[in-house]
């Protein structure tokens, strides 16, 4: 299975241009894929669905979640109203079936004189051929620690809890009831991906992947593994933003992590800002 987390940059490359498709390509050898700085109905782009547009030229299932959300709408010369709502956020993007997923806000603090806005996660589970496999896809706040932290721990607590929270409903419904599905699965096993704004030299990562040790991560079994090192890459030394390093991740479950065959950076594709992770993993 080939996974994917790209930041789209909302469809503007390092080039300037704007252009949906190409984001596609670049992603287009990918099983799942996690997409941030996603947007819905923005007046700048005619009102475009880009997880749409982008499902559509690639033939997959998608889920899109908008954590910031306004109004878009519009209103003729004769007082008849459009309405539509913006939004900004993640996607994931799968070649097989999304069983059930919840989009779901992350902490947010207002700030008196610095652009942020609401960041999210969708929680997913995907019906990839060797069995549902948990998927997460989030962004966290580009502003710095302060804001990211109450966010990390979080994510991490909604990925440790995900067997006491459960699906999006339990048990089933009664006969008169629409709902007879049986509850939904909840794998043990989980991706964690996304744009996270820090690298591993920055304090929040060792919440996620343990503590420096003498033999590498002081991971407990409540923290995840780094599918970048599972692959035999170093920590540092590498962007996947130019010039800010490594901040687009890929985290396991560390079950998985014997699993990650590859992983690599596209540098060089410069649909986005950002460049896409590309992990291997052997399911």
């Amino acid at each position: 299975m080939l996974f994917s987390t790209y930041n789209i940059h909302y469809g503007v490359g390092a080039d300037g241009k704007y252009d949906v498709a190409r984001i596609a390509d670049a992603v287009a050898e990918a099983d799942i894929v996690c997409l941030q700085e996603v947007v819905r109905g923005w007046p700048q782009n005619f009102y475009a669905d880009q997880t749409a547009e982008i499902a559509a030229r690639l033939n997959r299932y998608f889920r899109f979640h908008g954590p910031m959300e306004a109004d878009a709408s519009t209103v003729d010369a004769d007082g008849l109203i459009t309405n539509r709502r913006r939004s900004f956020g993640n996607a994931i993007v799968s070649r097989w079936p999304i069983l059930w997923s919840r989009g779901v806000m992350l902490p947010k603090v207002r700030l008196a004189n610095t652009f942020d806005l609401q960041r999210g996660y969708i929680e997913a589970v995907v019906a990839a051929p060797s069995g549902p496999l948990r998927v997460y896809c989030t962004h966290l706040s580009h502003v710095g620690a302060q804001q990211r932290l109450p966010q990390v721990a979080a994510l991490m607590d909604a990925v440790k809890r995900a067997p006491v929270t459960g699906g999006t409903w339990d048990a089933a419904g009664g006969e008169t009831f629409m709902f007879q599905e049986p509850a939904p699965a909840v794998p043990a096993s989980a991706i964690v991906a996304g744009d996270f704004n820090f690298t591993p030299a920055h304090l929040e990562y060792p919440l996620v992947c343990g503590m420096p040790g003498p033999r590498g991560r002081l991971a407990t079994a409540e923290h995840l593994s780094d599918a970048w090192t599972a692959a035999g890459n170093s920590e540092e030394g590498v962007d996947s933003f130019p010039r800010e390093g490594r901040i687009d991740h890929v985290f396991v479950t560390h079950d998985l992590a014997p699993r990650v065959k590859a992983a690599r950076i596209g540098h060089g594709i410069d649909a986005s800002d950002h460049w896409p992770v590309f992990v291997e993993f052997d399911l």
